[in-house]
């Protein structure tokens, strides 16, 4: 099985994970946190085999003309720092713009990678409000990096959205009110709908997802998915 950072899965051609944008997507292994809604388990608890990154370099290469953009997710991608500076040092010699995934634990390793100019857009989860950060994450989550991550996007100049997978056996609707009142409208903010068929945790599969028709009633300015 793989390691913490290495390629653990790669899809070629996307058209969901950058919005406007044809994509391939490369996915690291390894995260910090234990979300029991996560459907990357296996990427997460590094149970997958490792791919070759320059084989899957080259495959974006070949495929340059096709692709708007690459996008880095996970698992979360900045836990091996150094592989992932190396890997998007090598994206940007094929020439394509790179969106990274991130849950925001590590803000010093974000900041430098925008001041690097390594990534060009980013799409970070806001996993709940505050009180519940911790039992959405499956650990203790140090709040204030997540906050200077949020901060730290919002007054970059790369494009930048927040995004939130409502669960409604785990948040509900004041929860998401929550976060757009702290969020206020500064960055475009996503709400996925949870699919349960792959949640880490076994309990969550039997539950249902929410009603994207209700959520888009109540909340006009978020982005549905």
């Amino acid at each position: 099985m793989g390691n913490i950072g290495e390629i653990g899965n790669y899809i070629p051609s996307s058209f969901i994970d950058w919005n406007s944008r044809v994509s391939a997507v490369i996915f690291l292994t390894g995260c910090n946190f234990r979300c029991p809604f996560c459907h990357n388990g296996l990427l997460v608890n590094e149970q997958v085999p490792a791919l070759n990154d320059i084989k899957v370099i080259e495959h974006i290469k070949s495929r340059r003309s096709f692709l708007d953009g690459v996008v880095i997710s996970g698992g979360e991608p900045t836990l091996d720092i150094k592989r992932l500076e190396k890997i998007l040092f090598q994206l940007k010699e094929v020439g394509l713009p790179v969106k990274l995934d991130t849950n925001g634990s590590n803000p010093l390793a974000l900041e430098m990678l925008i001041s690097e100019g390594l990534i060009d857009a980013v799409a970070m989860d806001i996993k709940g409000p505050w009180e519940k950060y911790d039992m959405l994450c499956g650990c203790t989550v140090d709040k204030e990096s997540i906050k200077r991550s949020i901060d730290l996007f919002i007054s970059s100049e790369i494009e930048v959205e927040f995004r939130t997978t409502f669960v409604p056996a785990l948040l509900d609707y004041e929860d998401l009110f929550k976060i757009e009142r702290f969020l206020g409208g500064k960055a475009p903010w996503i709400v996925q709908c949870f699919k349960p068929e792959n949640a880490m945790d076994e309990a969550l599969r039997n539950t249902k997802g929410p009603s994207r028709e209700i959520l888009r009633e109540k909340f006009p300015s978020a982005i549905i998915r």
